[in-house]
């Protein structure tokens, strides 16, 4: 009788191991969506500044032109990338239909030390490069000389 109630705590043991492991690898799966969910990168920029221009280019691979947004307010740019997809799949006796969608959205806010020119602006998009360009207004950021 003794050794049958020493394997009793042996097979709760393992059967609690198991349902932890489960349960473990649950909040595993899950955290790993999550954290794809909130790391997904922001659309990468570089700002290229001369005497009388500003560029903007942006890294968008595998994005459409219709899927690019534009918006300028005050010393800010904004690049917003909307993507909608949907899959409806149906089975020839029509005994079986799914449909699936999805939508997506990256944006990312650049702002710059001033005002662009609201009239002299173009954008090309080629080669997974969005390039924005605006001609420099005339800003009231004066430099300042600092003295010895």
């Amino acid at each position: 009788m003794d050794d049958k109630r020493k394997q009793l705590p042996d097979l709760f043991d393992q059967r609690l191991n198991e349902m932890v492991k489960a349960v473990d690898s649950f909040f595993d799966e899950s955290i790993k969506q999550v954290n794809q969910f909130f790391q997904q990168s922001s659309i990468p920029v570089e700002v290229i500044e001369t005497g009388t221009d500003v560029t903007i280019e942006a890294y968008l691979p595998g994005v459409q032109k219709e899927q690019i947004r534009i918006d300028r307010f005050g010393n800010q740019v904004r690049i917003r990338v909307e993507n909608h997809a949907s899959k409806e799949v149906t089975s020839e006796d029509s005994s079986f239909y799914n449909k699936k969608q999805a939508w997506s959205q990256k944006e990312r806010i650049i702002t710059l030390p001033f005002a662009v020119s609201e009239t002299s602006s173009s954008a090309s998009f080629k080669n997974d490069v969005l390039k924005v360009m605006f001609a420099k207004n005339n800003s009231s950021i004066k430099v300042i000389d600092v003295d010895n």
